[in-house]
């Protein structure tokens, strides 16, 4: 789910997990992929013409508590479930259901490193690194997303070097990470580099701005913590 950040990614996922419903209704998995794919829009900005952000959300949750429903002993039910309520801003919500997916599985190294991402958001960047590190540990293998969640900390640790480092650590860096990307070269003061990666992200998120990201997360973010994204994003040519 995590491999393809892009709009065409999501919606591919979207029709999948539709698929599956149809073929086993009394199954987790299909309503698993469906509340993922709308969460990814959500956090994206991707597929908006019908809905908005919290319609997205909403949908998403509606699909994950189907999950728990079906499957409560399954932790991809509550991982999916304290994704959603960490883009909805619900971080005690949030860091309970990952507790609950990680207690299910402890070995699990993708709930450790999205939690992490919950952390970063109410600004525990040393916990967050530390779930990081664990979960690399955990699997050697590790895919591409736990150098960009590495990227994301080390960001908010105002390490902007180790965090490009990070970074170009991934095979590819997928369009939904160039955002990212962006953040830390205008961090560096890299202007253009940090304007072609910002162009890259906008090409699936072509309505994207400063008062967008900044309705959609000041509820999630911590105050501090976004107004210096704003800031590194206002240098790589977000719009206004």
């Amino acid at each position: 789910m995590e491999k393809d950040f892009t709009a065409a990614g999501s919606e591919l996922l979207r029709q999948f997990s539709l698929k599956a419903i149809e073929a086993d209704p009394n199954s987790q998995f299909g309503y698993i992929g469906l509340a993922h794919s709308y969460r990814i829009d959500a956090q994206f900005g991707w597929h908006q013409e019908e809905h908005d952000q919290q319609e997205l959300l909403k949908l998403g949750a509606e699909y994950a508590d189907k999950a728990i429903l079906l499957a409560p002993d399954d932790f991809a039910t509550h991982y999916v479930r304290a994704r959603i309520h960490t883009d909805a801003g619900e971080s005690e919500q949030a860091l309970a259901q990952f507790d609950q997916a990680i207690a299910l599985n402890p070995s699990n190294s993708d709930a450790l490193v999205a939690s992490a991402g919950t952390l970063l958001n109410v600004g525990r960047t040393d916990e967050a690194i530390n779930r990081i590190k664990q979960a690399m540990g955990i699997d050697p293998f590790y895919p591409d997303w736990f150098n960009w969640q590495m990227g994301w900390a080390l960001y908010e640790k105002n390490d902007c070097g180790a965090a490009l480092a990070a970074m170009r650590k991934m095979s590819r860096i997928p369009n939904g990470a160039q955002r990212m990307l962006a953040g830390i070269q205008a961090c560096l003061g890299n202007v253009q580099e940090a304007k072609e990666a910002l162009a890259v992200f906008l090409k699936d998120s072509p309505g994207e701005s400063i008062r967008k990201e900044r309705r959609e997360w000041e509820k999630v973010y911590n105050p501090r913590g976004l107004e210096r994204w704003l800031k590194h994003m206002r240098i790589a040519g977000l719009p206004e």
